[in-house]
Order: structure tokens, then C-alpha cells, then sequence
């Protein structure tokens, strides 16, 4: 059978753990019990101890309280099923650790993510806290609120979402369906689910230009996503005028180095001093060392002369082959696959190359490939070459250096 995100919950002593190790026999592989609980008293560690010996010999049992979201990068990429044993009580332990409510969700998001990534099946846990009487104290409230709302997260992404009632498990989500979303008055009916907007924003502040690449191979059909979701980008008219050259090729790659070898020592004529010597520190091409680079062009003659919404700004044209690049450019952060845009270059020695008509005009050419590591924030902010504008600095309103009136954005923080 084939891996699974599967969420058990219920009720206390309603059968959870009991039934989440019975699912054992559907998974084939390796067996592992993942425990938030902490043995603080005499009557946990009697619980404890039952719990092993309900499981048997044949499971492995890793004991987490705080940091579960590592053990499954560590568990999770072998085959089998791995039980996490409860995402409620992990909560709790963060909330006595002194974590706050925004804190505590980030990581929730982060454990989701994570069984959705493991190779093994996932079973996760939990309690459902809303049905009793309102807690009388505001932690155990606060308790209650933010399980509730990681409960939601969950069972919006996992494939399968069991309710355990008196022993018996009813099936409230099942393969290939999607859970309701939770009305909210507040909300755009069309809006996504909190889980799938914690992606797409992931992937929107940790997209980086890279220039160091592993030697392992990119594989087709990740590529294939990636370019899929580049051409699904908006265009003026619906012209859709790119065009991907994807280049493999070690002389064609030699050839464009060369190329960025002769603009870039121009480029650092520009430069004097620690300026000068910081630019010539900086990494600023991989084309050798990425296994696969990417020219996106722009046919402006597409559709000929007369393009809806294209008679009065021309440039659009290359604007819409930009809104390919960037989704291009996300969607390989999201399949793991960094990308680094290249342009100290010469675009006529370029066109010459690579063969490209003389209509055509590249307006990107890309490196990209498998890395290392991701930078935690842009490269040339870490070396000290530029700082990130205030985004409050930049916004106007309804005209040049205008000041807010009746509406002004709330910016997060």
C-alpha cells in the first residue's frame, strides 16, 4: 500500500493509540512509536509502561516531548508506519515550556509538512478538545484554542481523519477528499485552507538565488512540474510568449561561461575599493556546476502585431515572461531545487550561442540544480552588499509620496 498522512482523534480513553497501532497491518516496513509524553510523575510512568507493552517487541520507541518535528526527519525515510503519540500532549509540553501561541502553530505547520514529506506512512494522535465544558483558567483556554486550531491544520492535509467514539472508528475524511473548511464570516469563501497559505508563503520567503550546486540530477519529471507551473503564469492577451531552452549540454554551458566571464570583468570596472574587493568575493554564477540551466525567451511576434491589452505598453510582453519566471522560480523552492538567475551577460552573445532568432529576445537564463543548503536570507544581504528596504517606506497612497487617509495596509509583523 502506498504511504499515508492518517489523523486519529477523539476523545480521552476512547481507543486512539489502540487503533493507531492496529493500522500496523496495513504498512509494510519498519515499525516506530514516536512519544511526546514525560514521565513527571508515578501514575505517567505507569502509563507509559503499559503503552510499551500494549506495542510489543516489534515497535521502536523514540521518546520526544519537545522537538518531534526532528525525529521524523530522522524516522520518516524508510518505509513502514510511524505512530506520533499525541499532538495535543506535545502542545502542552511546549505551552509549560513557555512557548506562545504563534510560536507553537509555526511548529504544528512544520510537523504537518513534515509527515507529508516522510517516505513511511504517518499516524498521527490527537485529542479532540472542544466538547467538554469551557475551561475555568485562561491557560487551560489557551489550551484549548490552539489545539483546536492545530487539530483543523492537520486534518486538512492528512489524507485520512479517523474519530475513535467509545472504541469504534468512524471515518470523517477518506482518501481523495477534501475536509470542509471551517466557516468563518470573516473569510472570502475562496480563500485557501491555513495549511496549503503556509506553503505557498514558505515558499515566497524562502526562494533564494543560489550559485552553489551538488552534482546530483535533476529529476525530469520534477522539472517537468516546475516548467508546467511556469506556463500556467498569467500573460497579457494570453499571449504566453516564452519559450524554455533547456540546456544539458557541458560545451553549450562552457560556451555561456565564457560569455559570463568577459561581462563580468567589465562589471567590475565599475567598482572601487572595498566595494570593488566585495564584488569579486561574491559567487555569482553556477552555469558548470548546475545540471541543468534554463533560457527563457520572449516572442514578441506571438500572436502578431495586435495583442489585446499590448498596443499602449509594449514591455508587457517581457512583464508576463517575468510572472513565468517567478512561478518558475517558486515552484522549484517547493520541489527542493534551488534556482539562480544569471544576468551578467551578453544577451547578443547569448542569442549567437544558443542559436535564438533574431525576433526572440532572452530575458532569463537560469542555473538550476540540487544545493547544499538554502540561504537563510539572501546572499548579497548576508555579505553586506545591500539591506532589505523597509516595506512601510515603499507604499503610498493614491498618489506619489501620498499619506494614508480612511484605509492604510496592516503589515505583518
Amino acid at each position: 500500500m502506498s504511504k499515508k498522512t492518517i489523523l486519529v482523534t477523539g476523545g480521552c480513553r476512547s481507543g486512539k493509540s489502540r487503533y493507531a497501532l492496529s493500522l500496523s497491518q496495513r504498512f509494510k516496513g519498519k515499525k516506530i512509536f514516536l512519544a511526546t509524553a514525560q514521565a513527571l510523575d508515578e501514575e505517567m510512568r505507569e502509563r507509559i509502561e503499559i503503552h510499551k507493552k500494549e506495542r510489543g517487541k516489534d515497535w521502536t520507541a523514540i521518546e520526544e516531548p519537545l522537538d518531534p518535528v526532528s525525529a521524523l526527519k530522522r524516522e520518516g525515510r524508510r518505509e513502514g508506519l510511524l505512530i506520533v503519540d499525541c499532538l495535543t500532549l506535545w502542545i502542552c509540553n511546549l505551552m509549560m515550556a513557555g512557548w506562545d501561541r504563534e510560536s507553537i502553530l509555526k511548529r504544528v505547520h512544520e510537523l504537518v509538512s513534515e509527515c507529508q514529506r516522510a517516505h513511511c506512512s504517518v499516524a498521527l494522535i490527537t485529542n479532540e478538545v472542544g466538547a467538554g465544558i469551557v475551561p475555568e483558567n485562561k491557560l487551560g483556554r489557551d489550551f484549548r484554542d490552539i489545539a483546536g486550531e492545530a487539530n483543523q491544520l492537520a486534518a486538512q492535509s492528512f489524507d485520512e481523519v479517523t474519530l475513535m467514539v467509545s472504541g469504534i472508528p468512524v471515518a470523517v475524511k477518506r482518501p481523495g477528499e477534501e475536509a470542509a473548511p471551517a466557516v468563518d464570516a470573516g473569510k472570502s469563501p475562496h480563500e485557501f485552507t491555513e495549511t496549503k497559505k503556509q506553503g505557498l508563503y514558505e515558499a515566497i520567503y524562502k526562494r533564494r538565488d543560489v550559485r552553489h550546486f551538488t552534482s546530483r540530477a535533476v529529476d525530469p519529471a520534477a522539472l517537468g512540474k516546475i516548467l508546467h507551473a511556469a506556463h500556467h503564469a498569467g500573460s497579457v492577451g494570453f499571449m504566453q510568449p516564452w519559450n524554455f531552452i533547456v540546456i544539458d549540454d557541458p560545451e553549450t554551458k562552457r560556451k555561456v561561461k565564457k560569455n559570463f566571464q568577459a561581462a563580468n570583468s567589465a562589471a567590475a570596472l565599475n567598482y572601487q575599493g572595498d566595494r570593488k574587493k566585495l564584488y569579486g568575493s561574491l559567487k555569482l554564477e553556477g552555469i558548470v556546476e548546475a545540471p541543468i540551466n534554463i533560457c527563457v525567451t520572449c516572442d514578441s511576434s506571438r500572436l502578431g502585431p495586435h495583442v489585446l491589452g499590448r498596443d499602449t505598453i509594449r514591455e508587457t510582453d517581457v512583464y508576463s515572461v517575468c510572472c513565468a519566471i517567478q512561478n518558475l522560480w517558486l515552484a522549484a523552492r517547493a520541489e527542493g531545487l534551488a534556482v539562480g538567475w544569471l544576468s551578467i551577460l551578453s544577451r547578443e552573445q547569448l542569442k549567437r550561442d544558443l542559436e535564438i532568432p533574431d525576433r526572440v529576445t532572452p530575458v532569463a537564463y537560469l542555473c538550476i540544480g540540487h544545493t547544499e543548503d538554502f540561504y537563510e536570507k539572501p546572499m548579497l544581504e548576508t555579505r553586506g552588499w545591500e539591506t532589505r528596504l523597509p516595506l512601510s517606506a515603499l507604499i503610498y497612497y493614491n498618489k506619489w509620496n501620498g499619506s494614508p487617509g480612511s484605509f492604510s495596509v496592516a503589515l505583518p509583523d
